[in-house]
């Protein structure tokens, strides 16, 4: 009777034991299962939150900006980015506090970003209408140069105008041999000058005063008969000799005037030339026969 006790002491120790172990046990399973889903879950917002830290690095590589200052503190920002992701690829504590820690962390770069945005956007905007502000300037310029251009042209015409309505002009030019007292002689042997006659015709545009009138008088050779001290005269950038000179004082009205060569012996018979040249402009030619 003593040893039917004992057994059932004893079972009924092992089967309160048993009891325990089973309770424990589905404790533990119960317990593991809820520590693996709440590792799980934590791992999901860890990777979650890389996606999204990545995500809003190409955000930040995407904005465009001229502005310097902006430019760096992009950067910065771009690197706290990068040492976010660092810290959250190694972080062992498997706890809600620090995923909240770096959700907050990640907002505040978002907040920031978002700022960004409106500031690079106001300043692409402001850049806009500067560059349409500065194509409307050069448009005006470039404008305001061709008009220039073209007044300076109109300008320069008008000169050309004047200057050709001012420069004196002659009609009824001749060239003949006279004798010493002045009559017309055909022959070279009787010549002691060559008398060029001609009338300025009236030009109230040019200027008045004193102007010299020179002539060139030009042999059948192409010989230009000289002054005795081979003076020369200024036309067209270069200087050319004369055959003779005479100052005129010019008051607007028609002027005859009459210039003499003195025959110095140089005479050939032959067809001849002159040419009359006054303030740098040819105003004149003929042609005469010597025999």
């Amino acid at each position: 009777m003593e040893n039917e006790k004992k057994d059932k002491i004893y079972k009924g120790v092992l089967v309160g034991l048993g009891t325990v172990l089973l309770i424990v046990a589905v404790m533990y399973f119960m317990e593991h299962r809820e520590n693996k889903r709440y590792i799980g879950e934590i791992t999901t917002e860890k990777l979650g939150l890389e996606n999204e830290l990545k995500l809003l690095s190409q955000d930040y590589d995407s904005l465009q900006t001229s502005n310097d200052t902006l430019n760096v503190q992009l950067k910065m920002e771009q690197e706290k980015i990068a040492e976010l992701l660092d810290r959250m690829r190694v972080f062992r504590n498997n706890s809600y506090a620090e995923i909240n820690k770096y959700k907050r962390e990640l907002g505040t770069l978002k907040g920031v970003l978002r700022d960004y945005i409106v500031q690079i956007d106001s300043l692409n905007t402001r850049n806009q209408l500067l560059t349409a502000e500065n194509r409307k300037v050069k448009k005006q310029i470039s404008w305001v140069k061709e008009r220039n251009e073209k007044l300076q042209e109109s300008t320069e015409n008008m000169k050309e105008v004047i200057s050709k309505a001012s420069a004196l002009d002659l009609v009824d030019l001749t060239c003949y041999p006279i004798n010493k007292k002045g009559k017309t002689v055909k022959k070279i042997s009787k010549t002691k000058k060559l008398k060029s006659s001609f009338t300025i015709q009236k030009n109230i545009t040019a200027s008045t005063g004193v102007k010299e009138i020179f002539i060139r008088l030009t042999r059948p050779d192409e010989v230009v008969l000289g002054n005795p001290q081979n003076l020369l005269f200024d036309y067209e950038n270069t200087k050319l000799v004369y055959s003779a000179k005479r100052e005129i004082d010019f008051e607007g009205d028609a002027l005859e005037v009459a210039i003499f060569w003195d025959n110095d012996g140089s005479l050939i018979a032959g067809e001849y030339k002159v040419d009359v040249f006054t303030e740098g402009n040819h105003i004149g030619n003929a042609t005469f026969l010597l025999k």
